[in-house]
Formats: structure tokens, sequence, C-alpha cells
């Protein structure tokens, strides 16, 4: 391309545009409509197209038509997710900026099949930086410098293969509307999408939880808890006070029950520092789990320990991570006199579970050691930490000694006509 210095203003009248074969015909004033362009620079330097008012571009005609209209003053509407992507390519290799920016205002992406018209300035409304902000609608790239000729440029379609019901609720979303959550596994599913869009404020909104306040708790920075399935937390939000300086913030006496070993305790953060939701509280959902009640003696506090899975020992460890504590997770649980310990449907209290005497009924003999193994279905767990690794305090369980107090606790299929697919 020729120095700016050369350049001269092109007369007036109308040129002609060859695209591959197909000859148009524009006039100067459509020309500077969206300019400086490919073709203001072309023809106003002191190339042979000046003089002649003819130019060759090897690009699909019929994408160009819609540049033709666009440069008419026409608002050019792209029909699907492939017209969309030509045209960004197009605007972009005739330097059209105009039209760019109209482009990039109005997004069209197929997702799972369904094509979606979305104004951009929805999807950074909320939640932003998100997918689509960052990575996922970076279209309209241009190399950088100037080289002396367009460079082709391909860009792909956008299309994204996920649900596009999904979708709808998660644009109905962004747009300020409520989202009507139908059932726990409509729930699960915009978890997985919001998560997949980088949506943190929806994630957050759909994790399954519950607020308390703790009355009993001693203290205050301790008395707001939240409730999380372990599989939906997200380790990345997991926090340990900011004033937490190995300082003892909590005793011993505070959190745990009195035969944990002394040392730093603190409770841990879920959210931004500033968030007052405390993360003390955390259920662990994994039927038919053992625990082992051992080396139990007459009115002795009973021994926990807890066997987790691989996906929830994986878990543990990276909240601790998350937390720069040790990823030794401590499985055994000293349960305190307030936990809530429910054993073949009845409420069983602290000094009935140290009793063996009372336990005897339910008691197994291994080689003359006597220990009771329970099948947990559901618990409630606080996390903690103590001198630097994450420990669990049981608040609340649901057991089973048997399989036949197992079986009872089963339900029975709905009838038929009740079942919704």
């Amino acid at each position: 391309m020729s120095d700016l210095s050369l350049k001269a203003t092109p007369s007036t009248g109308f040129y002609n545009i060859i695209v591959s074969g197909k000859s148009f015909n524009l006039s100067t004033t459509a020309l500077y409509s969206d300019s400086p362009n490919y073709f203001t620079d072309v023809f106003s330097s002191p190339l042979e197209e000046s003089r002649t008012k003819i130019m060759f571009v090897d690009r699909d005609p019929e994408v160009f038509k819609d540049i033709v209209k666009h440069l008419q003053g026409y608002y050019v509407t792209p029909r699907d997710e492939n017209h969309y992507a030509d045209l960004i390519s197009d605007a972009t290799y005739y330097n059209l900026m105009k039209l760019k920016a109209q482009l990039r205002a109005n997004y069209i992406v197929n997702v799972g099949g369904k094509v979606f018209r979305v104004d951009k300035e929805i999807l950074e409304k909320r939640d932003a930086p998100n997918f689509f902000t960052s990575i996922g609608f970076g279209y309209g790239w241009e190399p950088s410098g100037i080289p002396p000729t367009p460079l082709p440029l391909t860009i792909p379609p956008p299309i994204l293969d996920r649900d596009p019901e999904l979708f709808s609720d998660i644009l109905r979303y962004l747009q300020g509307y409520e989202i009507g959550i139908k059932d726990e596994v409509h729930r699960q599913n915009l978890l997985k999408d919001s998560r997949f869009y980088h949506l943190k404020g929806l994630t957050e909104k759909l994790l399954a939880s519950s607020m308390t306040v703790n009355g009993f708790a001693k203290e205050e920075s301790a008395r707001n808890e939240i409730l999380f399935r372990l599989k939906d937390i997200r380790p990345a939000s997991v926090l340990l006070p900011e004033n937490n300086n190995n300082n003892n913030q909590n005793n011993n006496d505070d959190i745990l029950s009195d035969e944990i070993a002394t040392g730093s305790t603190s409770h841990i953060i879920y959210g931004a520092p500033s968030s007052p939701m405390t993360a003390t509280t955390t259920p662990i959902t994994n039927p038919a789990t053992p625990t082992n009640l051992s080396r139990m003696q007459p009115l002795v506090r009973p021994i926990l320990e807890l066997v987790l899975s691989d996906k929830d020992v994986q878990k543990l460890k990276n909240i601790a991570k998350s937390i720069k504590a040790s990823e030794e997770i401590v499985t055994i649980i000293r349960s305190p006199d307030t936990c809530a310990f429910e054993i073949d449907g009845s409420m069983c209290s602290l000094e009935a579970l140290s009793n063996t005497d009372k336990l005897s009924h339910l008691m197994k003999n291994d080689d003359g050691n006597r220990y009771l193994k329970l099948y947990v279905t559901r618990s409630i767990l606080r996390l903690i930490t103590n001198n630097s690794k994450v420990e669990m305090e049981m608040l609340k369980c649901e057991a089973f000694s048997s399989e036949r107090g197992f079986n009872c606790k089963r339900e029975f299929l709905p009838d038929e006509k009740r079942i919704a697919l």
C-alpha cells in the first residue's frame, strides 16, 4: 500500500468492484460511508485501480451482497451463525469498522442446533467477566499491524455443543429475570452449564444451600453458617478468616470436643473475604458409608472413623489446598455432646452411644474386639482447620446398624401415573 502522502481523494462517480467474477457498482458516497477501508485505500492510491475505477477481489460474492447493502446504508442482519461468521470475516478483510462494531454488538450463536441472537450488552450486564465476554465470543479478531494487502481470515462460526433450553434459562437470568427451577435434575444441569459459562453469581444462586444463624456459637464470626453439599463446593471459594494468624482465634472448646488435641483451630469462610457466610457446615451424602466406633468402653466418648469415597476425599484435599492447609485429611471424627445422632430411625444420645452395654445388641465381635459398624446415609459435618489440617465435626447423622434397619427406610416407587419424565 502506498504512503498516505501519495493518496488523493477519488473523483465522484461509480466504482466497479468485481468479486470472484461478479460485478458490483458502488458510488463514492457508499464507499466512504464506512471509511477508511480497503476500497478507499486502493482507489485513493496511485495504483492502476484509482485510474480505471475497477478492482478485482477474490472473495465470496454472496457475502459481498450484504457488504454492499451495508455500504448503501441498510442494516444487515445475519441469518445464522455461519452467515454471522462470514460477515465478521469479510468486515475484517475489508476493514469495515462500523460493520464490525454492529456485528459485535449483537451476537449470533448456535447452541445445540438452535440459533440465538444475543445483545452484547446483556452478556456484559451480569456476572461479567464470563465465558461470553472473554473467550467464548472473541470474534472480530484482527491481524496485528497493517499488511500490504488484506490477509484472508478464517473465523469459525459460533457453535456451542450445549443444551439450548438451559441456554434460554441462562439468557433470562442475564436479562434480569428469575429462573423457575423445575426439579433437582434441572438445578444440577443449570449448575453445570453456569459453571461452563463462568457465571459465578448464577452458580452461587443454584447451589443447594441454606443459611443458618447459630446463636450457640461462642465466636461472633462463626455464627453465620451456610450448608452445602460437599460435591457442590467450589474449592476456590473456600477461605480462612482474614484475621487468622495462628492465634487461637477459636479455642478447642468453642468448636471441637475436648478430646481433640490442643492447637490452633479456625472456622472456614465460603465466598469473598468480606462475605458474612461462614462455611462451617457441609453435608456428606454417601449411602452405605461405613462408620466404625472402636475402642468403646462403658461411658467412654466414642471415636468415629468415617470412610469416605475417593471422590469426596479428593474434594476435601482440593479444599485444603485452596486454604493452604495440609492435604492429609483427618477422617477420625469425635462426636460432640450436641451431635444429633439417629440410629435405625431413633435418636441416640451421646450417653447411649458411649455406653456399650446399652448398645450390646448392635455390637459386633471380631477376634475379641467389640465394635459397632454403622452405615451412614446422611450426615452434616462442620469443616474446620486444626494445626493446618482439615478436620470434621459431626453435627447430625442418620445411620443404620443392620440391613433390616436400612430396608425399613426404603421407599416404594410412585404409581406410574405419578412418574414425571
